[in-house]
């Protein structure tokens, strides 16, 4: 039995080579916005923990001393 198909779906045996062109070229565009739009929830997420546990008196932060170099007494 063939697959049910919707009534206003074009039948793909008719498309041309620019439909094809187009839905691949949406495609991307929709796989895009969803790496982006991930990609900025997990930047939000990194920025906002990094906020969560930096010191508050910034007096009191230490800086990162060069590998190798002697390491200063608190």
């Amino acid at each position: 039995m063939p697959p049910m198909l919707d009534d206003d779906a074009p039948d793909r045996k008719y498309w041309t080579a620019y439909d094809h062109f187009m839905v691949e070229r949406e495609a991307r565009a929709m796989r895009r916005d969803y790496a982006y739009k991930l990609l900025g929830a997990w930047w939000r997420a990194v920025t906002s923990a990094a906020v969560r546990f930096a010191p508050q008196d910034r007096s009191k932060a230490r800086t990162a001393a060069p590998l190798g170099a002697p390491q200063r007494p608190n």
